[in-house]
């Protein structure tokens, strides 16, 4: 992978669209980024990492508003001040895919939208824009080259490496380099994985043994309820056998005291109940006989004097309204009437003769005058008076049916009751009654006995049953716990085991690949380091742990005083693994107890060599950081990955000694694409000039203060 170039607009300090052309160039690998502190160096590195990774650059998985909220302090300032607000990033890349070299180009815009941002990222290959789909493949591809806990790796500052290999946390971050640069990080994430798996199932289930208890004592239960139930439903069908066979007897008892003459008792209480019944409807007869008696029959019997009184009603009523209509009917109103008719409201009429004749013709005054006023009753008086009278007149004949009617109930009703009274009073003799009457006792309280002893089994049926669904609920939890229960034990130890095989398979994987890394560390750190019997050897054991040795001749008195004086323990911390390793290879054997009673037996003034720790801790800090700088080019280098390097601060503390070295040896080999951004300070006149011959573009970046921004020229400080 190279970066050919990288465009920025409105980010940070860069108001101006500038453009970095990063491509290497005549064989030169270097562009050198000049800038005081301030200028605007890291920015350009956050850049690119913001162009490639988005959200994933922040630590966020997708676009939200803490993402947006950083975009928003990332655009300059000035940029508000404009119509339309839009920052951008444009990053040129180029991949070898097969044989082939394709060229990318990244851009991430930004745009305010209704004082909203809004992110726009597209990418084209060989100048074709690529669709959704197309980009989020290349995403992934991209991620697979360089994940971004990579980044990190081959973009860094100089000033920061110590905490990255030496610090509290350096073993995982070898051991996350090395997996991810050998593309080995998917079997240690899957491990991780099968780890949290195995915590959380651990945590969320009860051993088995006390999950298996819960099940039997369930199942237990619910064997135990059923036997109950069985139980019940076999005394509650004996007892309704025993009802069937009671209620026989009595039936059998009613009969023969039915056929010797007797009434049973329930026909005796239908007899009664008849006899009631009869008893109130002669009641309710009497009762209506009466009633019509007194307000109904007085008026029949003066049918013909309530036929006068109708007619004399009506009679009153024509007076009143002749009346009332010669009191409104004048001379002035017919009047009045005629002059509204066009045809009569020009004759000679006499209006008051006209008045006299309308109402001879709507009533017959002779009639009229023979009639007198006898009853002079009001509206609602008369209203009512007529409506008694024709209800009565109306229905004279039903009235004389229904009184009829009644008179010939009453008389079928005392036959009636006749024959059931003499029913009653027929009896047999006592004795044999009384043998009836404690027979049907007996068997009666049977009967009622056996009843209730069926009801309460039903109750304690129900009761039963609702324990048993309660017990089976309860089972076919225990069930499923067991069940799930054996099956999470088999994927627990199913999971242990495939995660001690990805244990072994990443060791052997990584065996051969730690000792190329080892092997690689060497030869680059003598390159640079340039001092005899400095480091020896280098050794990263199965944790990832990093010592360093060297080797040292020791006499055989020293070696026992340094067994005697520590012991095992303080002699792996203080002289390292390898030093007691050597002594029991060279001596074969299997302690140190037994190198002591070989020195005791055999004792030599030979000088015995053996690797002796070196404590990168004791080293200076330019030492730690070349150190550091040896082993990322031994990461690179064993990988056989092709990604630039950009470092930040290359010399940071390196004395004037080793600068020259990691500048001749270093920095044109360890990738083919080196971007260095430093301070004049740091590539002072001299190293510039040791490393002119591999700078294949420079830059040097100026803060304007006035303005407030960054602008970028050709070449380097004058120096």
């Amino acid at each position: 992978m190279i970066i050919n170039s990288i465009k920025l607009k409105n980010f940070r300090s860069y108001e101006d669209e500038t453009e970095f052309s990063f491509s290497p160039k005549d064989n030169k690998n270097i562009v050198l980024i000049g800038g005081e502190n301030g200028a605007g160096k890291s920015t350009l590195f956050e850049a690119i990492k913001l162009c490639i990774y988005g959200p994933m650059s922040y630590g966020y998985l997708g676009s939200n508003g803490n993402y947006l909220t950083k975009i928003k302090n990332n655009i300059n300032n000035n940029a508000f001040k404009n119509d339309v607000v839009d920052c951008n990033i444009s990053l040129s890349l180029s991949f070898t895919e097969g044989t082939q070299i394709n060229e990318y180009n990244l851009s991430r815009t930004w745009e305010y939208v209704n004082q909203k941002i809004k992110e726009t990222f597209t990418v084209d290959k060989n100048g074709k824009t690529l669709n959704d789909d197309e980009i989020l493949y290349f995403n992934k591809y991209l991620q697979s080259l360089l994940p971004p806990s990579l980044f990190d790796f081959f973009f860094f500052d100089g000033e920061e490496l110590t905490e990255f290999f030496v610090g509290k946390n350096s073993s995982t971050s070898l051991k996350e380099a090395v997996l991810q640069l050998f593309n080995y990080d998917t079997f240690d994430i899957l491990k991780k994985h099968l780890l949290s798996f195995q915590r959380n199932m651990s945590k969320s289930n009860s051993s088995l043994s006390e999950v298996q208890t819960v099940y039997d004592e369930a199942l237990e239960r619910v064997k135990e309820i059923n036997s109950k139930i069985d139980s019940c439903n076999s005394s509650i069908l004996n007892k309704e056998e025993l009802l069937d066979s009671l209620k026989t007897k009595k039936n059998i008892l009613d009969e023969e005291f039915k056929s010797s003459g007797g009434i049973l008792e329930t026909e005796r209480a239908e007899i009664n109940s008849l006899i009631n019944k009869l008893e109130n409807e002669r009641f309710t007869l009497n009762q209506e006989i009466k009633d019509f008696c007194n307000d109904i029959l007085p008026f029949i019997i003066v049918s013909d004097l309530l036929a006068n009184t109708k007619t004399q009603i009506e009679n009153e009523d024509t007076i009143a309204s002749y009346n009332t209509i010669k009191d409104k009917l004048s001379a002035d109103v017919i009047e009045k009437s005629f002059n509204k008719i066009p045809n009569l409201n020009n004759c000679n009429t006499d209006y008051e003769e006209v008045a006299i004749a309308i109402l001879e013709n709507m009533f017959n005054s002779n009639e009229l005058d023979n009639i007198n006023e006898i009853l002079m009753l009001s509206t609602d008086q008369k209203h009512n008076t007529l409506s008694i009278i024709n209800k009565i007149l109306t229905n004279k004949s039903t009235y004389s049916n229904n009184i009829k009617n009644n008179f010939s109930r009453l008389k079928s009703i005392a036959n009636e009751l006749k024959q059931l009274r003499d029913r009653l009073n027929s009896t047999i003799s006592g004795e044999l009654l009384d043998k009836y009457l404690e027979n049907i006792a007996m068997v009666n309280n049977e009967i009622i006995t056996v009843e209730n002893a069926i009801v309460s089994l039903h109750h304690s049926l129900e009761s039963l049953n609702l324990e048993l669904n309660n017990a089976e609920y309860h089972y076919t939890r225990a069930k499923n716990q067991y069940s799930a229960s054996l099956q999470n034990n088999n994927v627990l130890e199913l999971s242990s085991n495939l995660t001690d095989y990805l244990d072994a398979l990443l060791a052997t994987l990584s065996k051969d690949k730690l000792k190329l890394i080892e092997d690689n560390f060497i030869e680059i750190f003598s390159l640079i380091i340039r001092k005899n019997e400095y480091v020896s050897s280098i050794v990263i054991d199965d944790n990832f742990d990093t010592t360093l040795y060297v080797a040292r001749d020791y006499a055989s008195f020293e070696v026992e005083n340094i067994i005697t004086n520590l012991g095992i323990n303080d002699i792996s911390k203080k002289y390292g693994l390898m030093f007691i390793e050597d002594l029991l290879t060279k001596f074969n054997v299997s302690s140190l107890d037994e190198v002591i009673k070989h020195f005791n037996t055999n004792p030599t003034m030979e000088l015995i060599e053996l690797r002796t720790k070196v404590n990168v801790n004791d080293f200076s800090k330019g030492e730690k950081q070349i150190y550091i700088l040896c082993l990322i080019w031994a990461l690179i280098k064993s990988s056989g990955i092709d990604v630039p390097f950009i470092i930040d601060t290359p010399y940071a503390r390196i004395d004037e000694t080793h600068r020259k070295a990691l500048t001749l040896e270093y920095l044109p080999n360890i990738s083919k694409q080196v971007i260095i951004l430093s301070t004049n300070e740091e590539i002072d006149a001299n190293l510039y000039n040791v490393i002119k011959p591999y700078i294949c573009d420079e830059y040097l970046l100026l803060y304007n203060e006035k303005g407030r921004k960054t602008e970028v020229k050709k070449g380097y400080f004058e120096v």
